[in-house]
């Protein structure tokens, strides 16, 4: 079986250490508010740190099979081009990045000691302390319940602009509403069949968000396409586009094969009906074995 490759595998390292390097921002900025004693701008640390954890996911793990974006042969090679100097920047940045926070939380510590041996810490230093201390202590308790409230909000907003599957025995058809493609008819639909499908997943939002990140590194052309191929779509409702990324908050939708990539969110309605489908699909129609090398 062959392995999804280096490429995103360095996708998903890359990934990590920019969440390790946020992580590091976010203690030294905090180590800087602590030492002016600043309570607003811990409050507005807080939010800021949480609206960055939210939007900054590691990139979900893929399945066995080969992973490569719906994408002519003839672009491979400037895909991987670009796929390697983006990698190669971003190291770069975050390794530069890196070394200018560490001289400048040593700098902070030096002028902590100064403060402390000339004027001590007076009760807005301690209240701050005390802030960030509750904040970490409590997350466990409430970040779960808010973002399940994030979540169902956000899926009630943008329902009307999402596309909706309707499923059946060989396939699902993609619909993509009159509200998401304006003066739209009832005919802007597409189908696919689970036979051009390698992949089949459900996700919640957070992993969804983590997981088109990273394939907008794996291929940074994935974007532009995207839009282009639904603009085709529009003009000419035969050119069924090959990418369709429609991230919200809540249940995703991943259907996932060598031709195509749509990752489709408001997916309740219909996610767990589909998966059951493409199981069912795949139990009747197992892949032939391996010949024996």
């Amino acid at each position: 079986m062959q392995t999804t490759g280096p490429g995103l595998a360095a996708v998903g390292a890359e990934r990590h250490l920019t969440i390790w390097f946020v992580r590091y921002v976010i203690a030294v900025v905090a180590l800087a508010v602590f030492v002016v004693g600043d309570i607003l701008f811990a409050l507005l640390l807080i939010a800021l740190s949480e609206f960055v954890f939210i939007t900054l996911r590691p990139r979900p793990k893929l399945s066995a099979s080969t992973f490569r974006p719906p994408a002519p042969d003839q672009w491979q090679t400037p895909i991987t081009v670009l796929r390697w100097t983006s990698l190669i920047s971003s190291v770069w940045a975050i390794a530069t990045g890196a070394v200018v926070l560490t001289i400048a939380m040593m700098i902070e510590i030096v002028v902590l000691i100064v403060i402390i041996w000339r004027h001590g810490l007076d009760a807005r230093n301690f209240a701050v302390l005390a802030l960030f201390g509750v904040w970490l202590l409590t997350r466990p308790l409430w970040i779960a319940p808010l973002r399940r409230a994030l979540s169902l909000e956000a899926t009630r907003q943008v329902a009307p602009y999402m596309a909706t599957l309707h499923v059946g025995a060989e396939g699902v058809e993609v619909d993509m509403r009159r509200a998401f493609v304006r003066r739209a008819p009832d005919s802007y639909r597409f189908s696919v069949g689970f036979a051009e499908l390698d992949e089949v997943r459900i996700m919640d939002g957070l992993t969804a968000q983590g997981y088109w990140g990273s394939m907008g590194q794996y291929d940074p052309t994935i974007g532009l396409r995207m839009e282009w191929e639904l603009a085709h779509f529009i003009a000419d409702q035969k050119a069924r586009p090959s990418i369709l990324g429609l991230i919200a908050i809540g249940t995703h939708l991943l259907l996932r094969g060598p031709t195509v990539l749509y990752l489709i969110g408001n997916a309740d309605p219909f996610a767990v009906d589909a998966l059951t489908a493409w199981q069912a699909w795949r139990a009747a129609h197992p892949e032939p074995a391996t010949p024996a090398s």
